[in-house]
């Protein structure tokens, strides 16, 4: 049997009551301090400061066939026989004395210098290695630039969730209170009770436009919170600022060139393929070293000492490795075209980014302003409608529908200044502020 009206609009009621369940109040931070939280916290921005530490390294590494090398060395020897000789001595007028040839046991101990002179090649790869450790702190900082543009949108998509949940929640109170009108209308019998189901079905959805509302905006605080290096909502509020002057795309691209890590990455990454290739080629030439020695020993050498120094010069020059500096010069001949080809990429993606950032913040900022004049009119036209209602010129269906055109306007009206901040801290982001 189908339900009476009454309890059908009293079903509708229940359905309608408030929630009394929230959600524990998020932790809240300013956007200057959520930056400095994000610069000590942030997960993905110690990724990126460790690989600069370890291109650091790898540059110290380069860096050691072209500096000297200290060795410190002990020993014990034992022979299974002793071989010895006598032989006059000068020394001693003629008398014999013995000659160790091979001890039986011996303790000695040894100290090495090698000094690099001429290592043409070592050098060439320890540059490319400080060119690489250059262009990964240039990564480093393009990360970083990435996490606080990424932190601004954050913020600006959560406020504009809260404006959303709290036009939201006075589209709500505007449904109520139209469900409420119609019931005293029913009661003074200048209205129908369809009116009341009307209005309470449109609290009912407004409650589950809310329901909606509110976990958009728990997941925007978390997205934040993840940003932070939290496993917790946070809370970054963020406001437009008032008076912002139009973008100039042609001054905006030329202080990108200037400002853009990414650009200056690519830029240190031709260098050190272009040594690298230049290190290749300078395997062909010799290298000349320098070492010295010094030692002693428990048992004399055949000079008659126990101890000795001995001072080397050495030149290498390899003739033939079996192609291995032929190969080696293509691969760094094709790693350095390569590298000059990115950076050529890199630069056209610069300048279409920061001209679809410009384009993007006009749009928004547009879009913005339209949004403004349509709440104001929205609101006049729902105000007009509820005073028409509470006359008798104006049906429910008309206070509903300009009530609902309000809460879409409302929402739009939130939706374009989280664009806005977001398209602005985007277009930051392409400039390299």
């Amino acid at each position: 049997m189908a339900r009476s009206l009454p309890a059908l609009a009293a079903s509708l009621a229940l359905a309608a009551a408030p929630c009394t369940a929230r959600a524990a109040e998020p932790r809240t931070l300013t956007l200057e301090d959520a930056l400095l939280e994000l610069e000590a916290r942030s997960l993905t921005l110690e990724q990126a400061r460790s690989r600069v530490e370890q291109a650091a390294g790898v540059s110290r590494q380069a860096l050691a066939p072209s500096l000297p090398t200290l060795t410190a060395a002990g020993n014990y020897t034992r022979n299974s026989d002793a071989a010895l000789f006598s032989r006059p001595s000068a020394i001693t007028g003629g008398a014999a004395e013995t000659v160790v040839i091979q001890p039986q046991q011996v303790f000695g101990v040894s100290g090495a210098l090698r000094v690099p002179l001429i290592v043409p090649s070592a050098w060439l790869e320890a540059a490319a290695a400080r060119s690489a450790e250059r262009g990964a702190s240039a990564s480093a900082d393009a990360v970083r630039l990435q996490l606080r543009a990424a932190l601004r949108q954050a913020a600006f998509g959560g406020t504009g969730a809260e404006e959303v949940v709290a036009a939201t929640e006075r589209a709500v109170d505007s449904a109520e209170e139209q469900a409420r009108s119609a019931e005293r209308a029913v009661a003074a019998g200048t209205g129908v009770p369809l009116a009341v189901l009307q209005a309470r079905t449109e609290a009912v959805r407004r409650r589950s436009d809310l329901a909606r509302a509110r976990a958009d905006l728990e997941r925007a605080r978390l997205a934040s919170g993840v940003l932070l290096g939290r496993a917790e909502p946070v809370r970054i509020p963020a406001a437009l600022e008032p008076g912002a002057p139009a973008p100039d795309a042609r001054a905006l691209l030329e202080e990108a060139q200037g400002r853009r890590p990414e650009l200056r990455a690519a830029t240190e990454q031709i260098a050190a393929a272009e040594r690298q290739l230049t290190a290749a080629r300078l395997r062909w030439l010799p290298q000349l070293s320098a070492s010295g020695a010094v030692f002693a020993q428990t048992e004399p050498l055949p000079t008659g000492q126990e101890d000795g120094w001995r001072v080397t010069v050495d030149a290498t020059w390899p003739i033939f490795e079996g192609g291995a500096r032929e190969g080696r010069s293509h691969q760094a001949e094709a790693a350095a075209r390569e590298a000059r080809a990115a950076a050529e990429a890199e630069r056209v993606a610069v300048a279409q980014e920061v001209e679809d950032a410009v384009r993007d913040v006009d749009v928004a900022g547009e879009r913005l302003r339209l949004a403004e004049d349509q709440v104001t009119l929205a609101g006049e036209a729902a105000a007009t409608a509820r005073r028409g209602f509470a006359g008798g010129v104006s049906s429910s269906l008309d206070v509903l529908d300009a009530n609902d055109r309000l809460y879409q306007a409302e929402v739009g009206l939130a939706d374009s200044r989280a664009r806005l901040g977001a398209a602005l801290a985007a277009l930051d982001r392409a400039v390299g502020r």
